[in-house]
């Protein structure tokens, strides 16, 4: 029998619409749907591999209880029954014993549904649940929030031809959005300007009309001398200014703090190219700053990099107008029950909000500037709250201090769905140290990964295959996507939904878990607004309807009801209420003597197309593409060290060190390396001391997560540092 069902792929965040053919049971073929809306049958390489993926022979198919010493890699084959049984009655003796807040949940990115996770997290009393987030977009999410209400989603206008210049600032979607990068590339056959802003010269970099090569790190000093140029030069937009704006004068006081000369000797760029850069963005017409993820792995300075970012755009009038950036929601026709009310974040009690790790130090994304983030939308039609899950995590590094020093207090045991810690976390020796000491670690994931080797219990996950998908109802952009499950999940795999409701029915939360499908539940939530699930998924998605200046009519969600440039919300929170510049924990500026010993600034993050930070390395036709972790050095610094193209080098921090080949690059600053993050090697062996090679190449063993380094209002940690270079 032959069907065509409609998928969406999951294998990065831009959730494509797919055609997936199947032969009696079996995924045959996967293509693009030219019927989904959103994507319009487009899609890029990844989906391509979505069968060998499915098929893989190293998938996880049954659950495996650990027998041996952690890591020794010897696992006794159980039923799904028996695991989940097996494992409530643990978190039910960790409740009774030390709390419930003594269980901690870890996610990865967004390959799983947040809110069942985050319903079970309140339901059961922990408010712990970490996740990346505050290194990949959910801290800009909070920062967007506190100064604007909502979010500015300037992706989703990426086709607009009334945009007249596009910044990209630590963004290359020519690797990790594709479809972007497409819309980009026709915006400039159109006549928009480009302006990349990166320490590489990357593809988005060569297609720019400007290239700003900084110093890394140094990104919120940069965007402060946009600010000065663009407020002296009178090249703001003074009605939207003097009418929805708060603290502009305050906003113009800071700014003299940051003269492009004193930019320039920060941030390595000449201060010509700053000011011609920030008239170029400023005047001739509306402008897009899509958002990246390289302004939220600054460490120290993160949120106030990226608020300095929220407040150009607004200064410059470019929100929320036709050829600028609009806020995602607008129209009663998406009023879908939200992820923010499917969460249940009032079933935690206010006393396990207070025990939440970080609380008292990374107060905007704890659960104190989570409630102050929320109360401002209440009224607004056009704007949904944040949910916890974007903007209301534990510290993770925080976590992995308090499983080993009992500070403050013990964390005896870890969930972790979709997460590869020992791959995800920086410091990765201390994240050995924190796994290798849990009571119980659970891992609910695809394939045996390094960090699955180090758990008690690994349950085999269904993957987008085998599971309803919907993204997103979060509010992050003005479209509802739906796929539908194209072939039951084989062997025991089960999805995100199963494992979070069969966990909960044992642990008495039967009640509020009425939905036996994550189908059910979709159609519980879409019935506000007249659909189905099914309805839904057959008409390729729903659009919002598109209305621009919503501001005019109801305002801003934020307490002043305006765009906040002088944070009400920071300055109840005790952090400086304006954007400014702080340099980093560890650099050639700040630790001088540090810097004589290891002379590189050691950059990581960028993306490569072929994987999704550590997902893919096992997958032969992505491999094949890019086989080797690779370090790219300048050819100038490279010749000093008598390093050629193709050599294997050590890179050593005072951490660890790892081994990379040489990519010789003259595209980067010879002060400069970039080593490519998530290495590890699912070829080589499982069991200790390999681990699948996670010490081989794995750079966030070279990087420090110190609390003290982190950003200190949203808790983010450096994917930067200093290192030395060495032929291996």
């Amino acid at each position: 029998m032959h069907v065509i069902k409609k998928a969406l792929c999951m294998f990065c965040h831009s959730n494509c619409g797919i055609l997936a053919e199947v032969e009696n049971g079996r995924v045959t073929k996967v293509r693009g749907n030219p019927d989904n809306q959103l994507s319009r049958g487009r899609i890029c390489l990844r989906p391509s591999a979505a069968l060998e993926f499915h098929y893989h022979p190293d998938r996880v198919n049954y659950p495996l209880k650990r027998k041996g010493a952690r890591g020794e890699g010897k696992w006794e084959q159980i039923s799904w029954d028996q695991a989940v049984d097996e494992i409530a009655a643990r978190l039910k003796e960790f409740k009774a014993r030390h709390g419930a807040e003594t269980v901690a949940i870890g996610r990865g990115t967004y390959r799983t549904y947040y809110w069942p996770m985050v319903r079970f997290q309140n339901l059961f009393g922990t408010p712990n649940m970490y996740n990346p987030g505050q290194i990949c977009f959910c801290n800009t999410w909070s920062t967007h929030v506190a100064t604007y209400g909502t979010f500015a989603a300037a992706r989703s206008a990426m086709h607009n031809p009334n945009s007249k210049c596009v910044v990209l600032w630590g963004f290359n979607p020519a690797e990790s959005y594709p479809l972007v990068w497409q819309a980009i590339k026709n915006l400039k056959k159109q006549g928009t300007k480009i302006i990349a802003v990166d320490p590489r010269r990357t593809a988005a970099a060569e297609e720019a009309d400007m290239w700003l090569q900084l110093r890394p790190q140094t990104d919120g000093a940069l965007l402060m001398g946009f600010l000065n140029v663009i407020i002296n030069e009178g090249l703001y937009d003074k009605e939207f200014v003097e009418k929805w704006t708060y603290g502009f004068d305050k906003l113009r006081e800071r700014v003299q703090e940051y003269p492009l000369n004193k930019v320039a000797d920060i941030c390595w760029v000449p201060a010509e190219k700053i000011r011609e850069a920030a008239r170029m963005y400023a005047v001739g017409g509306h402008a897009l700053m899509p958002c990246g993820v390289k302004l939220d792995q600054l460490g120290r300075n993160q949120t106030q990099a990226i608020r300095a970012q929220c407040v150009l755009r607004a200064i410059t009038g470019n929100l929320d107008v036709d050829g600028g950036e609009p806020f995602g929601i607008s129209g009663e026709i998406l009023r879908a029950i939200d992820d923010n009310e499917m969460e249940l974040h009032d079933a935690l009690p206010q006393e396990q909000k207070r025990k939440q790790i970080g609380v008292d130090r990374f107060r905007l994304f704890t659960w104190p500037g989570y409630e102050m983030l929320c109360e401002p939308s209440k009224g607004i039609p056009y704007v949904w709250p944040p949910t916890v899950n974007e903007s209301c995590n534990a510290h993770e590094p925080s976590v992995w201090r308090a499983i080993l020093t009992g500070n403050p207090y013990p964390v005896k045991a870890l969930l972790i769905q979709g997460n590869n810690a020992l791959l995800q976390a920086t410091n990765t020796k201390l994240v050995y140290e924190a796994l290798k000491s849990l009571d119980l670690s659970v891992v609910h994931d695809y394939f045996l990964t390094p960090t699955a080797m180090l758990a008690d219990y690994v349950l085999p996950a269904a993957d987008w295959l085998e599971r309803a998908v919907v993204a997103p109802v979060a509010g992050m952009r003005n479209f509802i996507n739906a796929g539908e499950k194209i072939v039951d999940p084989e062997y025991e795999r089960r999805d995100d939904y199963q494992f979070w409701r069969e966990l909960a029915t044992r642990l008495g939360q039967e009640s509020y878990w009425p939905w036996k499908t994550m189908e059910e539940a979709c159609d519980y939530r879409f019935k506000p607004m007249g659909y189905t699930f099914k309805e839904v998924v057959e008409m390729g998605g729903v659009p919002g309807t598109r209305e621009l200046k919503k501001y005019e009519k109801h305002g801003f969600a934020t307490p002043t009801r305006k765009v906040e440039l002088y944070s009400t919300i920071f300055e109840k929170l005790g952090y400086d209420p304006l954007p400014n510049y702080e340099e980093p924990a560890e650099s050639p500026v700040s630790t001088p003597e540090l810097a004589r010993e290891y002379p590189f600034v050691l950059a990581t993050g960028g993306r490569i197309k072929y994987f999704y930070h550590s997902e893919f390395r096992q997958i032969g036709s992505m491999r094949k593409h890019h086989p080797d972790p690779l370090v790219q050095i300048h050819p100038d610094a490279a010749a000093k060290l008598g390093i050629g193209d193709g050599d294997w080098v050590y890179l050593e921090s005072r951490l660890g060190r790892a081994r990379f080949k040489a990519q010789l690059f003259d595209g980067i600053d010879p002060r400069v390396v970039h080593a490519e993050h998530s290495w590890w090697f699912p070829e080589d062996p499982a069991p200790e001391p390999s681990l699948f090679g996670v010490w081989k190449s794995n750079v966030n063993v070279l990087l420090d997560d110190d609390p003290d380094h982190c950003d200190q209002i949203c808790g983010g940690w450096p994917h930067a540092g200093l290192c030395k270079v060495y032929k291996a």
